[in-house]
């Protein structure tokens, strides 16, 4: 897949009302980056790292939601984190946002969600998951699957065993955050065999990603956009999904209702 992944986003977010508008709020949390433009709140997971010489914090809060967007060409975290925040803030106010919403399965469950109600297609896999998901283990017990981690655990493969495992699999779980990390393009070049879902409250909801051959999209919901920010600012990781945001998940041939 081509890296003109990032153009298209910005194209499509060209014709959305809050591109020109003005960022309203930023929070750069321990585990969730958010941005609201437009009275809309976008969400990317927050880089695992760590920097005392950003030169904009103070800053952003009245920019063009243009200019942040823009930051999808940068290769610094924090930046690329927070362009694809505002990107999905600007995407929940296009025309395609609330029919996608309609079509997609709202889910309970918390953080694991997605992989509790994908359980039953799963058949015996193998199954590879890009990012590791607190509990992961316990909702796949059983199954034949590897998980994929830039900073790997114990029962982890690291990020090079993409190459390897990717193409080999039935189904592929990646997430949506390795849009910030630029290495999403790949990750879905690898795809082209497996059953493959892109998920997370990273994930820009366009349909686009069915056009450059995921099968499957998870992505959030903002439930309670206040409760959001204050659990973001508070240090909150999974408990995001307490009412917060829900996924909803939705397949490229309709709707899983």
């Amino acid at each position: 897949m081509p890296q003109s992944i990032y153009t298209s986003l910005t194209r499509e977010a060209q014709s959305c009302p809050g591109f020109s508008a003005p960022v309203e709020r930023v929070c750069i949390g321990q585990v969730w980056t958010l941005v609201r433009v437009n009275g809309h709140t976008g969400l990317c997971m927050t880089p695992q790292a760590y920097s005392r010489t950003l030169s904009w914090p103070g800053d952003l809060c009245g920019r063009p939601a243009s200019e942040l967007i823009a930051w999808l060409d940068s290769w610094q975290p924090f930046e690329t984190t927070l362009a694809v925040a505002t990107l999905n803030a600007v995407l929940r106010g296009s025309s395609d946002y609330a029919p996608m919403l309609a079509n997609a399965r709202p889910l309970g469950g918390g953080n694991l969600a997605v992989f509790s109600a994908m359980r039953e297609r799963l058949g015996k896999g193998p199954v590879t998951v890009i990012g590791r998901y607190p509990g992961l283990d316990d909702v796949l017990e059983g199954l034949d699957y590897h998980c994929i981690e830039r900073n790997p655990g114990v029962n982890d493969l690291p990020d090079q065993a993409a190459e390897t495992v990717l193409p080999q699999s039935r189904w592929a779980f990646v997430t949506a955050s390795a849009l910030a990390n630029r290495t999403l393009p790949r990750l879905l070049a690898l795809c082209r065999k497996p059953d493959t879902l892109l998920m997370g409250p990273s994930l820009p909801w366009s349909r686009q990603w069915f056009d450059l051959g995921c099968d499957y999209l998870a992505g959030v919901e903002v439930l309670d956009e206040e409760r959001l920010w204050s659990t973001a600012m508070e240090g909150g990781g999974v408990r995001i999904f307490q009412g917060c945001v829900g996924y909803r998940l939705l397949s490229s041939e309709g709707s899983l209702q």
